[in-house]
Order: structure tokens, then sequence, then C-alpha cells
């Protein structure tokens, strides 16, 4: 994903020449959101489908991380208060509207975060970028050499565990599309985890990075290449699945890797896209070219749009959407967490059915999500709403307003002991914080 398409987004209430436009929506909704969650009802949507982006809010005092989620269609978001992200401290820190703060002299502070991926019981893996420029400035300017910080979420309890900055530095951002893996009962039960793994896939499989809560720290290692090899360099544009004991990483142009993180040496399997899905490599671009950089990324999301992996009713599933004609909408399953083959199982044309419910789609509608706990139901944004697809009966069954926009939605599940579960942290070293901890400390 562009950091500077997730700058952009960011920055839509504010002004970079150095004025503050109205944010009264925006802070209200945040202290609404801060101050409800603690009374919310201990009773969950057994999952939720998450924005992609969290929030910043430089006000609150709350201990964790403030989540309230709402039964789908309907979309739940993630706020984080800034004393727990920790940025950079700077003197004289001037106004602020709680996206961009004017520091000292003329510059220019962006803090905001994103939903990277979620584990398959529930936890998150969130991302926060603190970026400076001296002002006036542009996105692209606020998009050089950020701070990144990372944090593994429980979003029901509101812990946060600060995972340790890669290779000593906050300032390494080509770590970008990690995946978080859980296990409970060394792999072999279900229940609150006692250890989890978050890893990148990197330099296509040359190596794997990867932090194991036990060892608490970072370290990289060499993977074994299964069959098939990679018949190209993978390019992720789409989070990172959980699934079958694995991390898959996804291309949605043509299939997607997987190794095991928490084996001494990890064997990178690959399973390619369903026949006739498969699409041509994407034209290299000149990197120093702006325009051409975010026209080809346009391209990119134009296609990954209509296409999803995801995990449902514990099958490893592919869902895609024609970009014309009458919008068919098919859904595959793979054989098995070892298989290589996918299964067709619906075909669906959403013209008719979109029509049939009240809809006018002019261009292929976008997959929001898949349903983790129902094969048969696809999520799609179709303008500015959210429909819910039976694609065993070829019908809507439901839709509401999109609140704002989004790149991605995350669809994560609740279990019932979400709630009353900690992050494991049994190998807990130097510049690893839980919430927990700094609040007793306090």
């Amino acid at each position: 994903m562009s950091l500077r398409r997730l700058v952009a987004r960011s920055l839509s209430t504010a002004d970079l020449s150095g004025r503050l436009r109205p944010t009264a929506v925006l802070s209200g909704r945040l202290r609404r959101s801060l101050s409800t969650a603690a009374a919310a009802a201990v009773t969950h949507p057994p999952w939720a489908i998450i924005h992609d982006t969290s929030e910043v809010d430089r006000s609150s005092s709350a201990p964790g991380a403030c989540f309230r989620p709402v039964a789908p269609p309907g979309v739940s978001h993630i706020f984080a208060p800034a004393h727990l992200i920790d940025p950079t401290q700077r003197p004289n820190a001037g106004s602020s509207d709680g996206v961009l703060q004017y520091l000292g002299g003329k510059v220019v502070q962006l803090l905001f975060g994103n939903v990277g991926a979620a584990s398959g019981d529930g936890h998150l893996l969130l991302s926060y970028h603190d970026l400076r420029a001296e002002g006036p400035c542009t996105r692209w300017d606020l998009a050089e050499n950020p701070e990144v910080h990372r944090f593994v979420c429980n979003p029901l309890t509101g812990q946060m565990l600060r995972l340790p900055d890669f290779g000593g530095s906050r300032r390494i951002f080509a770590l970008h599309s990690m995946g978080l893996l859980t296990q409970a009962d060394g792999g072999l039960g279900c229940g609150p985890p006692d250890r989890f793994a978050v890893a990148e896939f990197v330099l296509n499989g040359a190596a794997i990075v990867r932090f194991l809560s036990e060892e608490g720290k970072w370290n990289a290692v060499r993977p074994v290449h299964g069959n098939p090899s990679l018949p190209r360099p993978i390019e992720m544009n789409q989070e990172t699945v959980a699934f079958g004991g694995r991390l898959w990483w996804v291309d949605l142009t043509l299939g997607a890797v997987s190794v095991d993180p928490f084996a001494d040496q990890p064997e990178i399997r690959f399973v390619e896209l369903p026949s006739g899905s498969v699409l041509p490599a994407p034209a290299r671009v000149d990197e120093a070219d702006p325009c051409k950089v975010e026209e080809r990324g346009l391209l990119i999301m134009e296609v990954t749009n209509r296409r999803r992996i995801g995990v449902s009713e514990g099958r490893l599933r592919y869902a895609e959407v024609t970009p014309g004609g009458p919008f068919l909408l098919s859904s595959y399953a793979l054989d098995d967490d070892e298989g290589t083959v996918w299964k067709l199982e619906h075909q669906v044309a959403l013209r008719r059915v979109l029509a049939d419910g009240g809809y006018s789609a002019q261009a292929a509608p976008q997959i929001a999500v898949l349903d983790p706990v129902d094969a048969n139901i696809i999520y799609l944004k179709v303008g500015k709403d959210v429909v819910v697809v039976d694609m065993h009966n070829g019908n809507l069954i439901g839709g509401c307003p999109l609140q704002g926009e989004y790149i991605s939605l995350v669809p994560c599940v609740l279990p019932p002991w979400l709630g009353l579960s900690r992050i494991p942290a049994e190998g807990k070293k130097d510049g690893m914080e839980v919430t927990d901890d700094l609040v007793s400390s306090a």
C-alpha cells in the first residue's frame, strides 16, 4: 500500500499551507468514541469489519486502544491515544487538530495509523506513522523518512503491546506487509494464545524477518523454497492472511505465498490463483517519477479492488468480480490448507442482483470482505454503500451506507474469550511495552 496514498487520505481534514481547517466533527467523533468505549456492553458480534485506518487522538488519556464493534455490514473503527504511541517529542508544540500538529517554527507533524493485519483469533497488528516536514509542504514531502511504531492489540480489552524497533530504528519502513499469527497450546488448541509471531516476506523470499513473542526480538531466517517455485516476484496488494498455522502474503494478480513463521527453517509454499485469473506482471516504472508511480498504483488498485483472498468457515477462499458485462461474482475454495487446487463454488451475475435490490452500478462493485463465519456471504462496496450478497441464493440480504472512504476493510473474528485474555509477552525485553504496565507504573 502506498504511504503517500495513506498520507493523502489522512490529510483530508487538513491544510498544509500552515492553516487548520475546522475539525469539530472529527474531534467530537474521537471524543465520543473514546468516552463511550469503556461503557460498551460486554457482548459483541462474532466478527467485525474494521476500517483500515486507526485514528489518533492527541487529547485522550485513555489507558488503551478504544474499539466499539458494530455488527456487519456496519464498519467498526479503532482509535489510539497519542500518549501510548509516544511520538517523537518536539519543543514548543503549537496548535493541533487531532491530525496535523504545527510545532516549533514551521515544522508540520502528521500522526496516523493503519490496521495492517488480523490474526485468526481477533488480535490486530497496528502501525502508526510519525511524519514531519517543514511547511508549507506537500504529501510527497511528508511521506519521506517516517518513524514507524508497531503494536499487537487486543481490540476488546484495548491492550497494546509495543514491538521493539526493527534494527534499532523507527525509520526502517521497508517492512510494510507484515502478518500476525497466534498459537494456543503449541498450535493444537483453540482459545487464548500462548505465543504469537509477526513476520514479513522480504526480497521475494530470500529471507523471512520475524518477531517471536517467546524471544522478544527481531531476527531474519533463510527459508526453504518448496514446489512449485515462484514464477515471478510477489507484489503484496492485500493484507496478510493467517490460516492453517501459516501466514499468507497475497498478490491479487498472481497468487499467494505462505510460511510457518514459528518454524526453525520456514518452507515457502506458493498457490496460484484459479485458472484464468492470473494476470501479466504490472509494468515497472521509474520510481523517480511520482506521476508514473501513482498511475501504476491506481491501475493495480483497480484490479485488486475487485479481488479478495480470505478465510471463511475454516477454508482459504478467493473471490473476484469481472470488470464489465453482468459483473460476474465468482467464489472459490482451496481444496485444503496444503493444497493448490481451487474449486469453484458459486457464480452470481451482480448487475441483475443489484438491480433487484434497488442499486445501480456503473462500474464493477468492489469486494469489501469475505464473511469469515459464512462462506455463502460476500460483502461488496457499491457506490457509497456496503451490500451483502448471498451467493447460494443469488440475492441481496442487507446493506448500509459507508461512512467516509477507505483503502481496505479488514475482517476480524471476535471469539467469546477475547475480552478476558491478555497478549502473550513471555519474551518481553527492552523496547517492548504493554499498556497495562504503563498504566500501573504511572
